[in-house]
């Protein structure tokens, strides 16, 4: 059957799109490597598999998805972009927390607020903030919260 390496290609051909367009919200460059930065110090570009599997406390089962975020240092700026989330339904926040992998932790930024999810967009940051995220970005992850899973469907460290 072929709708999978279809499927593949689709969502490497999407991720790459999403890097282009979020490398043009103050400029940059991306990397296709799944929790791997690259930039300047100025803008790091992480792209990011999720999982309910890595979400503390448990996430959704099988929730999966894909997000890339952008630190503009420069323009202090943090643009986002979440596609494929497959596994849960009635996705609400997606916020950036302080913790290790396993650890829950404390929101440190808000993406998205609305009571529906925002799929893409960018905040404003502290300079301070983001040179933080960027010395230690293991550190930090991002996650998706849903009407089924409050404290969070599916989670990625940075």
């Amino acid at each position: 059957m072929r709708t999978k390496p279809v499927l593949a290609v689709v969502q490497v051909s999407l991720m790459l799109a999403a890097g282009v367009a979020l490398g043009g919200c103050g400029g940059g460059s991306s990397s296709t490597h799944s929790r791997r930065a690259r930039g300047s110090a100025s803008i790091r570009t992480y792209h990011l598999t999720l999982s309910g599997a890595a979400e503390t406390p448990a996430g959704a089962t099988h929730g999966s998805g894909a997000a890339v975020i952008a630190l503009h240092l420069s323009s202090r700026q943090v643009c986002y972009r979440f596609a494929h989330l497959r596994g849960f339904t009635g996705a609400t926040f997606a916020h950036i927390h302080k913790g290790a992998s396993g650890m829950a932790g404390n929101i440190v930024l808000p993406l998205s607020t609305a009571t529906k999810l925002h799929h893409r967009g960018c905040v404003a940051a502290s300079a301070s903030l983001i040179s933080a995220i960027q010395a230690d970005p293991s550190g930090y992850y991002v996650n998706i919260h849903s009407v089924s899973y409050p404290a969070g469907a599916v989670r990625a460290q940075l």
